[in-house]
């Protein structure tokens, strides 16, 4: 709320978000949407190696980090990324692009700022349902809705999904039979 430097321009509950999603500690951020490298400063302020993606060609000259990129095309971000890997992706582009996914690593965050309603909703009722989306569903970990910021936790992807487990040693009401018809495994500690 205090930089001095370029404009950064941020939905205020994005930086509750960051408060409360991101690890302290050494982080690797990419930025997509540079606009004025306002948001670059803060990460670097902040100790962050951070990386801006941005569309228009003005923001490399900037004297920032800042790789000339078209997020919305697969082998424009693949061009600019190859190699890297972040802890943090903040998408300020609204575009929401499924490229820079591969780009995040397990247990990192992808912030979206003001994505458009129907990609939130579709987002969060594919995992809820267990359905693919944008978003490789199998890789995500929790989607967290805050108003006009939607956080993504990617996890490490499943070789098989998730399995229903029951553990205990009492089943008076349903019993174990009917668990295990209904595809549930028992744990035997």
């Amino acid at each position: 709320m205090s930089h001095a430097g370029a404009v950064s321009r941020h939905v205020e509950v994005a930086l509750h978000a960051l408060d409360r999603e991101i690890p302290d500690g050494d982080l690797r951020v990419l930025v997509a949407g540079v606009e004025n490298g306002g948001a670059l400063e803060v990460w670097r302020s902040l100790g962050a190696d951070v990386l801006g993606l941005d569309r228009d060609p003005r923001c490399a000259g900037l004297g920032l980090p800042v790789e000339t990129c078209d997020v919305t095309d697969e082998g424009s971000v693949r061009g600019a990324l190859i190699g890297r890997e972040f802890d943090l992706v903040v998408d300020q582009t609204r575009e929401a692009s499924p490229w820079l996914w591969p780009f995040l690593r397990a247990g990192g965050r992808m912030l979206l700022e003001d994505l458009p309603e129907a990609r939130v909703g579709d987002l969060a009722s594919a995992v809820a349902q267990d359905r693919d989306t944008w978003l490789p569903q199998e890789e995500i970990m929790r989607v967290t809705l805050y108003p006009r910021v939607t956080v993504v936790e990617k996890r490490n992807p499943r070789v098989i999904p998730y399995l229903d487990i029951a553990v205990g040693n009492f089943a008076d009401v349903v019993g174990e039979a009917e668990l295990r018809d209904r595809g549930v495994r028992f744990v035997v500690a």
